[in-house]
This record gives structure tokens, C-alpha cells and sequence, in this order.
């Protein structure tokens, strides 16, 4: 019997075993964090990524973990953090949501609701056209409502369809938005917040099949706790 080709086989099999038991080491070593263009809380355009993104650094790199971020629009972000591929540093609940993944402590209360022209005085119209970014979470107002709903990639382009008149409204967080209309001078005046329709706490989130979500959540909430109280 030739032992030599087994042996080699052998050697081959360890090698490629320890390489598995490496890469897995270097896997629960490393956090992956969706970066969003969802300023003030999460942007590449802000010192640290914006102040979520800073928390979950903090909470992380203490503990001896490597952080590293993806920058995708929102709709490429949810399916990475589905797939169990990045953690979400923002997530409005509701209960699709919540068969998919586990969440922080909350981090953000947030509204939710319209931003119209200035010179509107009146409620909208049942049959309004409103803009909302691709794969938001969207209030029952919105979704059992006659309102036509214009589905954008990018929520940027909504501060000037408004402004143009090509929408009656923009459904959008008040903070982001109003961060956005802060960049665009000429537009101040032109338009306003007019309703919240919900205020909902935000969370961070991380699949449910993720092998590090307990761990990785039990930092995140000791890091929120101690900003909370400092």
C-alpha cells in the first residue's frame, strides 16, 4: 500500500480545516456595520459616519472587535443585514421586521411624517401625491389611504420635486430632512414641516440567525446605557 498520497491527503485536509477554523475566528472577530445616507444619525458625509455609527464603533472596538462599514443605499443595506451580512444602525420596527431580526435598546425617538410647501395651509388631500425613499417603513396614513405614492431611490430628489411642485408632499424622518434642506439656502422658506403621523423609536439591528447577535447586542446596549447616562 502507497502511504505517501495519503499522508499527503492528510496534511492537505488539516491545512484546509485549520484555514475553515481561522477564517471563522476572523469572522466572529470583525463587526460589520450598513452605512446609510441617513444624516444627522448615519452618513459617510459626517465625522465618525454620524453619531449612531460612532456609538457602535465605541461599543465594539472596546471590546477588542475590528469594525468594518459598507457604504449602500438603504434597499442594498436591508438585504446584506437580512442575509445576516451587516448589522443596521437604524430600523424602524414593525412585523415583518421583527420575524427577521433582533434589536438594540433604542437609540433615537424619530418623526415620522409630511414636509409640504410653505404657502399650504390646509391638510392634504386624500388623493395627494406624497414621495418616500424605496423600502422605507411607511404609517398605516399612507398605506390604507387614497394618497398616490411616488416610490423614489434616492430621498434627495424629493427637497426638489417638492419645491418644484412635482409632489403635494415628502413622507420622511424630520431630523434627515430637515438636515438636507439646511444644504439647499435657496430653498429656505420654501418649505415646511407640516404633521408628524407617527414618532417611533429607532433601533440598531442584526438578523436573528446571526451567530454573534446575542454578544454583539449585549455590547451595543452597555455602550447605549453609558451615553444615556453620561
Amino acid at each position: 500500500m502507497n502511504r505517501q498520497p495519503l499522508a499527503s491527503t492528510l496534511r492537505l485536509a488539516a491545512a484546509i480545516a485549520c484555514l475553515a477554523l481561522s477564517v471563522t475566528a476572523a469572522q466572529a472577530q470583525t463587526v460589520s456595520l450598513c452605512m446609510t445616507d441617513f444624516p444627522p444619525y448615519v452618513s459617510v458625509e459626517l465625522p465618525d459616519g454620524g453619531s449612531l455609527t460612532a456609538l457602535a464603533r465605541r461599543a465594539f472596538t472596546a471590546a477588542g472587535l475590528t469594525v468594518q462599514t459598507q457604504h449602500v443605499p438603504w434597499v442594498r443595506a436591508f438585504a446584506l443585514a437580512k442575509n445576516g451580512d451587516c448589522m443596521l444602525m437604524t430600523m424602524w420596527r414593525n412585523e415583518e421586521r421583527d420575524a427577521l431580526f433582533r434589536y438594540s435598546l433604542p437609540v433615537a425617538r424619530m418623526q415620522l411624517g409630511f414636509f409640504v410647501r410653505s404657502e399650504r395651509k390646509a391638510p392634504l388631500p386624500l388623493d395627494a401625491t406624497v414621495a418616500y425613499q424605496r423600502g422605507s417603513y411607511l404609517p398605516p396614513q399612507l398605506t390604507t389611504g387614497r394618497y398616490k405614492l411616488h416610490e423614489l431611490i434616492d430621498p434627495r430628489p424629493g427637497l426638489e420635486m417638492l419645491s418644484l411642485g412635482r409632489v403635494d408632499a415628502v413622507f420622511s424622518e424630520r431630523a434627515t430632512f430637515e438636515y438636507q434642506l439646511a444644504r439647499q439656502p435657496g430653498l429656505a422658506g420654501t418649505i415646511r414641516w407640516q404633521t408628524a403621523l407617527e414618532v417611533k423609536p429607532t433601533f440598531m439591528a442584526i438578523s436573528k440567525n446571526h451567530p454573534q447577535a446575542d454578544a454583539w447586542l449585549e455590547l451595543l446596549n452597555q455602550e447605549i446605557k453609558s451615553s444615556i447616562r453620561n
